[in-house]
C-alpha cells in the first residue's frame, strides 16, 4: 500500500521520539501477526487430529472459546467475541489479513498511538459481532413474519462436522473487522491520502476506499451476495473505526499513546 511508505516515513523522521517508541509499530504489528499464525498453526493441527485420529479434543477447544458463535455467546463465553479475530480458515484468508495487518497497523499507530490502535482492534471485534447478531435476528424476524420457521443465519464459515453447537452450523472468524475499523480511523485521519487496491492502477482517497467498501457491503448484505464474508461484520469494524476517531481522538477524550 502507498499509505504505508508514507505514514512509515513520518513515523521514523520524529527525531524527538526514544527508540522504543519508534520501534513499537512494528514490535506490536509482529507480535500480532505471530499470534495469528500461531492460532492458525493450531486449527490446521486439530484439524489434523479430526481426520486422521478422530480426536475431536482440540477442536472442540477452538470452537467453544476461540471462534465466535451463538452458543458460545448465549454459553457466558465473552472472550470469543475478540478471540474469534485471531483465528483464520485458510492460508488466503490468513495471508491477506496479514498482509492488510502490516501495512495499515504501523500506519496507526505512528498517527494515534499503540493503546488507541488496540483500542480499535478490540472495539472493531466486538462491534461487528454486535452488529452481526442484530442483523441476523433481523432476518429471523423477517423470516418469521412471512411464516418461515428456519433459522437463518447471516454470515459465517460451516462448523466442522461433530462441533459443539446447537445453533446454525456457522462460526465467525477473521481479523477483517478489527483491520477495518483501523483502516476506517487512518481514513478519518489523513482522508485525503492515497492507496492502491487491485486491481485499480490509480490510488485512490482512503476515504473513498473506505466508504466504498462500506456501501459494497452494506448492497451485498441487503443482496444476500457473497454471505460467507460476514457483511456486518465489516461494516460493524469500520462504523466502529469512524466513531472512535469522531468521538474519542477528536475531541481527546482517550490517551493517543
Amino acid at each position: 500500500m502507498s499509505a504505508r511508505s508514507f505514514a512509515t516515513r513520518r513515523f521514523f523522521t520524529q527525531q524527538s521520539s526514544p527508540a522504543p517508541t519508534r520501534w513499537r509499530p512494528q514490535i506490536a504489528t509482529y507480535a500480532t501477526i505471530g499470534i495469528c499464525c500461531s492460532a492458525y498453526a493450531y486449527n490446521l493441527y486439530a484439524d489434523d487430529q479430526v481426520q486422521k485420529k478422530r480426536n475431536f479434543r482440540h477442536r472442540n477447544f477452538i470452537d467453544k472459546n476461540l471462534v465466535f458463535t451463538r452458543d458460545n455467546y448465549n454459553g457466558g463465553r465473552w472472550w470469543t467475541m475478540v478471540t474469534y479475530s485471531f483465528v483464520h480458515t485458510s492460508a488466503l484468508h490468513l495471508a491477506v489479513n496479514m498482509f492488510a495487518l502490516s501495512s495499515f497497523a504501523p500506519i496507526c499507530i505512528g498517527l494515534i498511538g499503540l493503546r488507541s490502535t488496540s483500542a480499535l482492534w478490540l472495539g472493531g471485534s466486538v462491534s461487528a459481532m454486535y452488529l452481526t447478531m442484530a442483523a441476523e435476528d433481523y432476518k429471523n424476524k423477517q423470516a418469521k413474519s412471512t411464516g418461515s420457521s428456519k433459522p437463518i443465519t447471516v454470515a459465517g464459515w460451516p462448523l466442522p462436522q461433530g462441533s459443539p453447537t446447537d445453533q446454525p452450523n456457522m462460526r465467525f472468524i477473521g481479523a477483517s473487522s478489527s483491520l477495518l475499523s483501523i483502516v476506517a480511523a487512518v481514513a478519518c485521519k489523513i482522508p485525503q491520502h492515497g492507496m492502491y487496491i487491485f486491481p485499480l492502477p490509480v490510488a485512490v482517497p482512503m476515504y473513498g476506499a473506505i466508504g466504498g467498501f462500506a456501501v459494497f457491503s452494506a448492497v451485498a448484505y441487503i443482496q444476500d451476495l457473497l454471505p460467507f464474508l460476514g457483511h456486518p461484520g465489516h461494516l460493524g469494524g469500520i462504523i466502529f473505526g469512524a466513531a472512535y476517531y469522531t468521538i474519542a481522538l477528536r475531541t481527546k477524550r482517550f490517551p493517543r499513546r
